[in-house]
């Protein structure tokens, strides 16, 4: 029996031929899949989102909508009372929960100057003593270039309230957004006055 398959120059040529036209075919078939999961992932990603607020009870689904979202006033003064919450409300003073509590909203350069300040502060002049302290009658007054606080701070020395007056001005700019501070407003100096009346 002969084999009609003979390696012949025609057999040969013809063999890479076919194989040139799969390669093309297969080559195409890629480029066009390629291009389709990069159309889908366009559309996938360019789509309004559907934001999810997980409660203990129940999900609650919410549509969105994608844009540029300015910072208001009313969201400066909301962001500014919850740094003095974090700088100034304590159930019992420690240095390491004041810097987890401050370090979201304060560039890392001021952190470090205010927890001195309040080590300092309250750290050595009450070093074996129960303190707590908490806010009252805060009121918040944005302005162009600053924003400005008046409240009383309740300082709790061994179950003992001492009501001090404080003003405070603070500087802020705006940084990257961050999960613990989606706004990412940062508060870029502090200058504190006790006694304010």
């Amino acid at each position: 029996m002969t084999d009609n398959k003979q390696n012949t120059i025609p057999n040969i040529w013809t063999a890479q031929e076919n194989l040139l036209h799969f390669y093309r075919v297969l080559t195409a078939g890629l480029g066009l899949l390629a291009v389709l999961m990069l159309a889908l992932t366009a559309v996938i990603y360019f789509r309004d989102p559907i934001v999810v607020v997980k409660a203990t009870t129940r999900n609650e689904f919410y549509p969105s909508t994608r844009g540029q979202v300015s910072v208001e006033k009313a969201d400066v003064e909301g962001f500014t009372k919850q740094f003095l919450e974090a700088l100034y409300v304590w159930p019992d003073f420690k240095e390491g929960s004041l810097v987890k509590e401050i370090s979201p909203f304060a560039e890392d350069a001021l952190v470090s100057k205010v927890i001195d300040a309040q080590v300092a502060k309250y750290g050595k002049a009450f070093k074996d003593k129960k303190l707590e302290q908490s806010l009252a009658f805060v009121k918040i007054k944005v302005l162009e270039d600053r924003v400005t606080a008046r409240f009383l701070r309740v300082l709790m020395i061994e179950g003992i309230p001492l009501t001090v007056p404080t003003e405070v001005t603070i500087s802020m700019i705006q940084g990257t957004p961050t999960r613990a501070n989606p706004m990412g407003i940062f508060v870029s100096g502090i200058v504190e006055h006790e006694g304010a009346k």
